[in-house]
């Protein structure tokens, strides 16, 4: 997948390694093994991440060994933002790495959410749950009736704030459960009610701090 999309690849042999690659230089994405030789994955994670890293905002994805992923769950929303399996099928894989190379940075969290969905005769409400957000975009789990093309109205409630945000959004596709772990939608930011995109760049913001050490 990498070799389709005529990037630049630079393999090392440790995360270690990676870590210091991404510090001196900008790298739109780093994929991990998630047992470190001589670091912690929260520190390698906290060098990737750190305010004077080359590649402070870049995209994490760690693949993790049967049995071992919890550590690297942990960390999803703090610094990581995805956790595969190793031995996930290598097109699952590639998918994931594709998503995060054009939609960065995102990290994951979980709002309650109501959809307002265009229709021909007005608008239908669905409920959901915010799952994976981006400065582009959000993943919603929902089982309302979506479509790519069709656009919503998403109400956030976001843990902490008086005021719901509340963004006009445009579905791009489905999320499918083996693909993303949920069933719902992709969608792409349109038009932010208010100081929405501020409050989300802060949200964003504080998931990409660096993790403790």
């Amino acid at each position: 997948m990498l070799d389709r999309q005529k990037l630049e690849v630079v393999q090392v042999t440790s995360a270690e390694d990676s870590a210091k690659l991404a510090y001196t230089d900008r790298v739109d994405l780093v994929i991990l093994d998630s047992e470190p030789i001589t670091m912690s994955l929260s520190q390698i994670v906290g060098t990737i991440r750190s305010s004077s890293s080359a590649s402070a905002r870049t995209s994490i994805l760690v693949l993790a060994r049967p049995g071992g992923s919890d550590e690297a769950r942990a960390l999803v929303g703090r610094g990581v933002n995805r956790v595969m399996l190793a031995g996930d099928h290598p097109e699952l894989i590639g998918q994931s790495a594709a998503e995060l190379l054009h939609i960065a940075p995102r990290t994951t969290y979980r709002f309650a959410t109501r959809l307002l969905v265009e229709v021909a005769d007005g608008m239908d409400e669905a409920l959901g749950a915010v799952v994976d957000v981006s400065t582009s975009g959000m993943l919603v789990e929902t089982d309302g009736d979506v479509e790519p093309g069709q656009h919503v109205v998403i109400t956030v409630d976001v843990a902490g704030q008086d005021e719901p945000l509340v963004v006009k959004a445009e579905v791009v596709r489905h999320a499918h459960p083996e693909r993303d772990g949920v069933e719902g939608i992709g969608v792409r930011f349109l038009e932010f009610r208010g100081d929405g995109r501020k409050r989300l760049d802060a949200i964003l913001g504080e998931a990409f701090g660096s993790p403790g050490t």
